[in-house]
């Protein structure tokens, strides 16, 4: 996440956006001159990631089920937004962006404290729970929760579950916390659960983290798998720890005003295909879950997965963040989908694929 900006610059930004604003209008009526609608889709992560394989799957199906008459245009990396994502969202709100791929955890900051509870420590176990959850009442509602902030919210997909790497030592109880400077996303709620751990987290610019762990200033971070091999984290963290600590979905959004001015027949094309895409993005991401592990070994991390008992552990360290926040999410959002995630369990979601015995696999070949 992009640091705030300096008030006297905010006039400097404010009219760079009001040109792009200007731009991407010209462009769009350019575009749509004809029987063509255009829509562009914008999310803050790099070429190729599965979010911007997820997209590009999103606008190849619109292209193909409208026959050519959608087109859906990805920009990567936040381009469009300056790379910030509290302006990205701005932009999606007045219209300036059509679609977005967005986190929780970006909503949750700037526009609706409900979706803070998709962050609880482990509140979900494994992929077909959270997903679950996320496809059933509970995530419809959640998803409602974006009208009146003029956003259309049309499937969820998934930035992973957000682990822990760190230069000191393995981690297996927590323990093993104390002390640890910790880097976590600029969330509340992340640094509340750090802090029952025994930890000292922080929140910093993501741009800045790589340098931060390499001269000693924090010594761990979290994040999905394909953040940590993707960013190359390994070349000065040793050690990581697969513990799913919690569950980071993201969602498929569209600007209402631009939804509005859908055909229903167009609006049901573009629901079906962001369902599949999604699905499609959500597999690469279990995938990456699987395969990444292993790669991470070969470049000399040492891995270790915590078996549940061992998670257990955890669990119970961190129940006071759930107490703590239940005021500012709201104590029936969180009892429910407290109740969510338990309903889905029982119904048979819970099939992690995670070994049943403890596994710390030295990174050296």
């Amino acid at each position: 996440m992009m640091p705030m900006k300096p008030k006297r610059h905010a006039r400097t930004a404010g009219s760079i956006l009001c040109l792009l604003a200007l731009a991407l209008s010209s462009c769009r009526d350019r575009a749509e001159s004809g029987d063509k609608i255009l829509l562009r889709l914008s999310h803050i992560t790099a070429p190729d990631s599965s979010w911007d394989r997820g997209a590009s799957r999103f606008a190849e199906l619109v292209d193909k089920a409208s026959d050519g008459k959608i087109v859906v245009k990805v920009f990567s990396g936040g381009r469009l937004a300056l790379g910030n994502q509290e302006t990205e969202l701005q932009m999606l709100r007045d219209g300036s962006i059509d679609m977005t791929l967005d986190s929780p955890i970006i909503l949750a900051l700037y526009l609706d404290k409900r979706f803070d509870a998709f962050s609880l420590p482990w509140l979900f176990h494994d992929h077909p729970q959270a997903m679950a959850v996320c496809d059933g009442p509970f995530g419809r509602q959640a998803l409602g929760w974006l009208e009146k902030h003029g956003i259309v919210g049309l499937a969820w997909g998934v930035n992973g579950f957000r682990q822990l790497t760190n230069s000191r030592r393995p981690v297996l109880t927590p323990a093993d916390m104390n002390g640890l400077k910790v880097r976590v996303a600029g969330s509340d709620i992340f640094l509340e659960t750090f802090r029952h751990l025994g930890a000292q987290p922080l929140t910093m610019n993501f741009g800045e983290l790589l340098t931060a762990l390499e001269q000693g200033v924090v010594d761990a971070q979290e994040n999905p798998l394909s953040i940590i091999e993707s960013s190359r984290l390994y070349e000065c963290q040793k050690h990581v720890t697969l513990w799913d600590y919690t569950y980071d979905p993201i969602i498929l959004t569209i600007n209402a005003k631009r939804w509005q001015s859908l055909s229903a027949d167009r609006q049901a094309t573009i629901r079906q295909c962001a369902k599949q895409a999604m699905d499609y993005q959500r597999k690469l991401v279990i995938e990456d879950d699987r395969a990444i592990p292993d790669r991470l070994t070969k470049q000399g991390m040492t891995v270790t997965r915590l078996t549940p008992a061992q998670r257990e552990a955890f669990e119970a360290k961190t129940q006071g963040v759930y107490t703590a926040f239940r005021p500012r999410i709201g104590p029936a959002v969180v009892d429910q989908i407290v109740q969510a995630a338990k309903a889905a369990t029982s119904a048979g979601t819970k099939t992690s694929t995670a070994p049943t015995k403890p596994q710390a696999v030295s990174g050296k070949e």
